[in-house]
């Protein structure tokens, strides 16, 4: 018998050719089964509502950031108030009818909120019912109450939605940075990461609001006025303008509208020399800066006025609105309320960061907020570089930030320039989120990305 013979799978067993046959998967053998991987495309079995909630918390790449309200925003009284939130008015509303001889603050002029008249107390929480039924005009003929509304609202807003998402704190994980509009916006974000307590803030907020807006023994008119470039806002173009051609901007218009904002920020700086010149005490300047076609310009009313018709003649600009602010803040004008200011903030009690991780950014020197008293005191006459601030943070190609986040309805505006700006960004950039911050907004989100 001839000896048995193994080749290749072959066997020789008495001249009979035998083969064995070997099963692919025992060559290739499949990796085991992930057991994340069990995804399925039915209807019944995909819940897609999560899904998009799940993405909606990731925000992108980047950081979050949380935008809040200035004053001169129409603020609104938040809905669905929950335990925490409602804890929040009543320390509020009773810290402004506290004096705290501390910080200087008294409170005169309160008599009304706190019911003297009638011999009582007054209600617990009074100020959240502050604006209803109001009119921007009659909420800063109480500029002072309604500062510290503001603040008190995003701070309310804050709250609930921990309570609802059983977070700690203030505020919510995953945020970055906190950015304020202006002093009021700022002094807000220092209230939400701790920096200084609620009832200091709500004080600090009524007392900005009621500087004296002008040299003991001066009785000027002063004036706020919101003006957008001509040629690059849809609320500003003439009746007569119609678009022509490509809607889209060509690569050129970024630098455009730059070109076209510095023009105005030229004749304006023009203007202010002539004023000097005259030696009449008039003035004028580009307070915010809010994007790159809006810019808030406040001064005396003459020549506030005289802005609005040089730059609507040589077609560079157009007249928004009419703010009616309390005082012409973020401009040379308070210089005199400096002094009161300065002594007012060195008396607050300002508490070490206890959130590394968590930057309060200052919108006038666009960095990171530095030393507190000096960092507030320059919002009285220092220019609010808004657009300039949230450009940094959602430059390319690596943004700092990539979800931003408006507290309140108030914020909203803040919102809609931003999204503008980012729509403007070089194609293949990463996508950067703009959401009002918020339970039911962030179903509203869930459902328009579902239709």
């Amino acid at each position: 018998m001839p000896p048995r013979l193994k080749t290749n799978g072959q066997n020789w067993r008495g001249g009979i050719q035998k083969r064995r046959f070997v099963s692919f998967p025992k060559l290739f053998p499949s990796p085991p089964l992930d057991p994340r991987r069990k995804a399925s495309t039915t209807a019944n079995q995909t819940d897609w509502l999560a899904w998009l909630r799940k993405k909606a918390e990731g925000g992108g790449q980047g950081g979050k950031a949380l935008l809040f309200a200035g004053l001169g925003s129409y603020p609104h009284t938040p809905h669905s108030p929950t335990p925490s939130s409602l804890a929040i008015w009543e320390q509020a509303s009773e810290a402004l009818l506290t004096p705290d001889t501390s910080l200087l603050y008294d409170t005169k002029g309160m008599e009304e909120f706190a019911g003297i008249l009638h011999g009582t107390r007054g209600v617990r929480g009074w100020m959240r019912g502050w604006v209803k039924g109001r009119t921007l005009d009659e909420l800063m003929l109480r500029a002072d109450v309604t500062a510290a509304f503001i603040l008190s609202s995003s701070i309310a807003i804050l709250a609930s939605e921990q309570e609802h998402t059983n977070g700690e704190g203030l505020i919510p994980s995953g945020v970055t940075h906190l950015v304020g509009h202006g002093f009021i916006g700022t002094l807000t974000a220092l209230v939400a990461a701790g920096r200084i307590d609620l009832p200091t803030g709500v004080r600090l907020a009524r007392m900005y609001a009621s500087l004296p807006a002008s040299p003991e023994g001066e009785n000027r008119k002063f004036m706020t006025t919101v003006l957008s470039a001509r040629q690059f806002h849809s609320l500003s173009h003439p009746e007569d303008w119609t678009l022509e051609g490509n809607q889209g901007e060509s690569s050129s218009a970024p630098e455009r509208r730059r070109r076209a904002m510095q023009l105005i920020l030229d004749e304006i700086h023009e203007m202010q020399r002539e004023w000097e010149k005259d030696g009449q005490g008039e003035w004028a300047e580009a307070g915010i800066i809010n994007s790159s076609k809006v810019l808030v310009v406040t001064g005396t009313h003459d020549a506030t006025s005289q802005v609005i018709t040089r730059l609507q003649v040589l077609g560079l600009a157009n007249e928004v609105m009419d703010v009616p602010m309390p005082c012409p803040f973020n401009t040379r004008l308070m210089v005199h309320a400096q002094p009161l200011f300065r002594d007012i903030l060195s008396r607050a009690q300002f508490n070490p960061s206890s959130t590394p991780e968590i930057t309060v950014m200052d919108p006038c020197t666009t960095q990171p907020i530095g030393h507190l008293p000096q960092a507030l005191e320059t919002h009285l006459c220092s220019q609010v570089r808004w657009h300039k601030t949230l450009s940094q943070l959602c430059s390319d190609p690596l943004p700092q930030v990539g979800a931003f986040y408006t507290v309140g309805k108030g914020a909203k505006g803040l919102g809609v320039m931003l999204r503008g700006e980012i729509k403007r960004r070089v194609e293949g950039a990463p996508e950067i989120e703009v959401r009002e911050y918020g339970r039911e907004e962030e179903d509203e989100w869930v459902k328009r990305k579902l239709r």
